[in-house]
């Protein structure tokens, strides 16, 4: 029995005969894919699209699903495809990529300053896991590239919590302390809704200035495979700050009243902030003894240099990006001092 198929004279027609070539030696590229119906991204997606893929031919009977974010302006960059391939291409394991076999047993202070640092960045992790998670299912359908990009987010903040925690097991260690001033920081962050504000604050603020928090680690890592590892997460972490930036750039320039809304949100959570009291006294302790090589009063005293110095990188790198969005110098200034407060909070 032949099936009937629906009249679709009142839903459009769909596209016949794309075809996109696949690059020599990388297959098909999500940046060839905007072609045809599949390439016009709506400013504004309507409601009753649904689930289906842009450039689909839609049932008008289709239910609306009404998405929050529905407005290309909030979640939009022109690089979003790219930033896409690259994060495909910079996945890793954290069972096989890392050297476990060459870690050798190290002086218990460092030790012990090591598994602080990857207790407090488990509980970070966690953070820049759940909100992207919680963020990617507001997103409607139609800006799929950017719901594809959050979801290689997700599986990278995936990825570092099992490489912290690896790491904090695998050499005569074990998980230390958590401060309460840590998690009310981060739930501070984990409670926010609007998309662009969350992204602000966690692609820009949080995550830029976790950056430079990894590279100092990097740099003061008492062995090479541990510092091996707090590069990976650094490499991963940059692209998340890309998308923030050409992000919130792509946002101010079609919103310029965004920067009032956006200075409204850093000083919402720096409220939090200074609930919290700053940052774990535990952190900064390991910070400092991994800074000075050990836990003597002249090392000691020669981390706390150090620490103070990578607290000046994080405000000059968190102005330089807010400039680099679109703020001016006094308001990246501002900015900047609420989020680092007089005890640095990482995110």
């Amino acid at each position: 029995m032949e099936t009937k198929l629906p009249d679709t004279a009142n839903w459009g027609k769909p596209d016949w005969g794309i075809r996109v070539a696949p690059r020599d030696g990388f297959g098909i590229d999500l940046r060839d894919c905007f072609i045809g119906q599949a390439g016009r991204v709506p400013e504004d997606a309507p409601a009753h699209w649904g689930l289906a893929q842009r450039g689909s031919v839609i049932d008008p009977q289709t239910p609306p699903f009404d998405f929050p974010v529905s407005k290309k302006v909030e979640v939009w960059t022109e690089n979003i495809a790219d930033l896409v391939e690259q994060a495909k291409l910079g996945q890793w394991n954290a069972a096989t990529d890392i050297s476990w076999r060459d870690l050798r047993p190290l002086p218990a202070d460092l030790e012990r300053a090591v598994c602080q640092v990857c207790t407090f960045m488990i509980q970070n992790e966690y953070l820049a896991l759940y909100l992207p998670a919680k963020l990617l299912t507001r997103v409607d359908p139609r800006f799929t590239e950017v719901v594809l990009f959050l979801a290689s987010q997700v599986e990278d903040e995936a990825r570092h919590v099992e490489v912290f925690t690896k790491r904090a097991l695998a050499n005569g260690g074990g998980l230390q302390y958590v401060s309460a001033a840590t998690e009310w920081s981060l739930k501070s962050l984990l409670t926010q809704d609007n998309f662009t504000d969350a992204s602000f604050l966690l692609h820009i603020l949080g995550e830029g200035t976790f950056m430079e928090l990894l590279k100092y680690l990097e740099e003061v890592s008492p062995d090479p495979v541990t510092a091996s590892i707090f590069r990976m997460a650094r490499q991963d972490e940059g692209r998340h700050v890309g998308y923030g930036v050409s992000h919130i750039a792509y946002h101010l320039k079609h919103d310029p009243d965004l920067v009032g809304r956006l200075h409204q949100a850093a000083e919402g959570r720096a409220a939090f902030l200074r609930q919290a009291s700053g940052a774990s006294p535990f952190v900064q302790h390991a910070l400092a003894v991994l800074g000075g090589g050990g836990t003597s009063p002249e090392q000691i005293a020669r981390g706390r240099e150090r620490v103070k110095e990578l607290y000046q990188e994080m405000h000059a790198t968190r102005v330089k990006r807010l400039l680099q969005v679109g703020f001016d110098r006094d308001v990246a200034d501002r900015i900047s001092a609420l989020h680092g407060g007089a005890v640095p909070n990482f995110m």
